[in-house]
């Protein structure tokens, strides 16, 4: 086990990662289409700009206290979530999200009434630091699967749409589908 540990350093997740506050979108300003705005439960409508470059990740701040979201693409983070900011600017963030999901940050929480997660609080979680060297081979490793889930993300989305334009279709008939027998 000592073998494992060489070059790992005891930390903090502030070492880590900067958690930045996302910023106020009223429902009523959201324009429905675009970029998808995230709360801390996950995508809460869709907006025609975006705060932050994906690939991106966000914590659950108020409500849904601590969940960890990764998101690949350009999004806007609204006032009840996080979203962090890389100090080993791994590529895709994929360190950053294993180890974010790694934390409980329910025990974290700060507020009686509504759960939420204070930013000193969890950046102050003791951790260890991978060496940059195992940082970049588990992100290099990690983003195949990474990428695989994407596409099949992106397989079930397209599948989802073609769906929803040809089931309502079928009910009314506008639509028939010729069956044929197979011997």
């Amino acid at each position: 086990m000592e073998e494992a540990d060489e070059g790992w350093e005891e930390g903090t997740l502030g070492d880590v990662i900067e958690l930045l506050y996302g910023k106020g979108l009223k429902t009523e300003i959201r324009t429905g289409t675009g970029y998808p705005v995230i709360g801390s439960s996950g995508v809460v409508g869709y907006h025609s700009e975006f705060l932050v470059e994906g690939p991106g990740i966000v914590i659950g701040r108020k409500g849904t206290l601590g969940k960890v979201i990764y998101l690949w693409d350009n999004f806007y983070p609204i006032d009840t979530t996080y979203y962090i900011k890389s100090k080993v600017e791994s590529a895709g963030l994929l360190y950053e999200y294993f180890l974010l999901k790694s934390i409980n940050f329910e025990d974290m929480n700060s507020d009686s009434a509504v759960p939420g997660l204070n930013r000193d609080i969890a950046l102050s979680t003791e951790i260890k630091i991978a060496p940059l060297d195992k940082l970049n081979k588990f992100n290099q490793f990690t983003s195949t699967f990474a990428n695989k889930l994407r596409g099949t993300i992106m397989q079930i989305r397209t599948l989802e749409k073609l769906r929803d334009t040809l089931l309502p279709k079928l009910m009314s008939r506008e639509v028939m589908v010729e069956m044929v027998a197979s011997l």
